[in-house]
């Protein structure tokens, strides 16, 4: 069983329910939180945003309080359940695997994904990324952990930037930012397409 697998079955029972209470706890959190809710105020008002994995809802009141509509989608349904009794009614809730988004391409404006690409291995990590990249139009926000090289753990990776890099400048995305979170190469990352479509 790959990481991937694993990370897609991990997330229920004790562990989802347990899991926001416990991560709160974490200096990380604060950091992530304030970071990330500071690249959505990029964001036009109105902007679809899908969220992978939503988990929990974490960011569904940022999303609320800065005029977002977003769509969240995760391996488990547990997590779901917990974001759905957050009570935001504007949110669309989808069991789904983040490595076979059932969306058109260019159909939302931006795709936000926090605490998952460190989760997979690399190979699944592209295949998110690829999808990522092909159904936002204009924006992807995420964290990812990065180094000189690809290496795995049991229950983590940290991915090779140079890599990462050739990977989304290949796709016709460029890396507007880079924010170090946390020691060991943890990052949040925006990315915005070469040329943006001016479709809606």
């Amino acid at each position: 069983m790959t990481l991937a697998d694993r990370t897609a079955i991990k997330y229920r029972g004790k562990m989802a329910k347990g899991y926001e209470a416990k991560r709160k706890k974490q200096q990380r959190w604060d950091i992530e939180n304030k970071m990330v809710t500071t690249l959505l105020q990029r964001l036009p008002h109105g902007s679809t945003v899908l969220d992978c994995p939503v988990g929990t809802g974490r960011y569904l009141p940022d999303y609320d309080r800065l005029g977002l509509y977003p769509y969240g989608i995760d391996s488990s349904e547990e997590m779901l359940a917990l974001a759905a009794k957050k009570g935001f009614t504007h949110v669309e809730l989808e069991n789904a695997d983040a490595r076979n988004l059932p969306w058109p391409d260019k159909s939302v404006d931006a795709v936000v994904s926090v605490r998952f690409l460190d989760l997979i291995d690399e190979a699944a990590m592209k295949k998110c990324m690829a999808e990522f990249m092909r159904v936002a139009r204009h924006t992807i926000i995420l964290t990812i952990r990065v180094g000189a090289k690809y290496v795995l753990k049991s229950n983590t990776a940290t991915h090779d930037g140079e890599k990462f890099l050739r990977m989304i400048q290949r796709a016709g995305w460029k890396r507007m930012a880079a924010l170090p979170i946390f020691k060991q190469g943890w990052h949040v990352v925006l990315l915005e397409r070469t040329q943006r479509s001016k479709h809606r």
